[in-house]
């Protein structure tokens, strides 16, 4: 990764923690360590992208606290931060059921977990730069954004303009339609 890219999702790394400290959401204040780059490419190997390698150091997942609910955790609708040896761990167990998948293809490695399956995987291959897919239990895996760059940027403007909200309950959710909007604008 060239190093505009890097300070970029830094960037917006930094935006997201301001952003969800604004909102004073729960899980402002549960965020665990990153990793070391060592870590990172010791469990994900030496050709690991720098990208995914700066995640990682970014963040190491969520705390765990009692009565904690999904929600409270969540940094965008229905989606929680996984740490890097959970992430590996999720890998492992589900692997099997994504072999050969044309999208996935052999390296991937899950980075937001979801209710139940369903899972954000950030991807890299010999060609491509990291793109992150979508995975939904019983649909095909599908790219839905570009970066990690990317990703995080358009979670920041869906904060921005107010696409994702929080509720009196102080839990964060999503206006469908103009989070289809906002995508087709940024991504087009």
């Amino acid at each position: 990764m060239r190093y505009e890219e890097e300070r970029l999702l830094s960037h917006e790394l930094r935006l997201l923690v301001d952003v969800l400290s604004e909102l004073r959401l729960p899980v402002r204040g549960w965020f665990v360590p990153g990793s070391s780059p060592h870590r990172v490419r010791e469990l994900l190997g030496s050709d690991v992208p720098e990208e995914v390698v700066d995640w990682f150091g970014w963040c190491g997942g969520i705390e765990f606290h009692p009565g904690q609910t999904q929600e409270d955790a969540d940094v965008v609708p229905g989606y929680s931060l996984i740490g890097l040896q959970d992430a590996v761990e999720t890998y492992k167990a589900i692997e099997g059921l994504y072999e050969g998948d044309p999208v996935l293809g052999a390296s991937w490695v899950p980075i937001l977990q979801g209710r139940g399956a369903d899972f954000y995987a950030v991807v890299w291959g010999e060609s491509e730069g990291c793109r992150v897919a979508c995975v939904v239990q019983s649909e095909p895996v599908e790219i839905e954004f570009p970066s990690l760059e990317g990703m995080i940027s358009f979670f920041n403007e869906c904060y921005r303009r107010t696409v994702f909200f929080v509720d009196e309950s102080g839990w964060v959710h999503e206006d469908f339609d103009r989070y289809e909007q906002l995508y087709d604008e940024f991504f087009s």
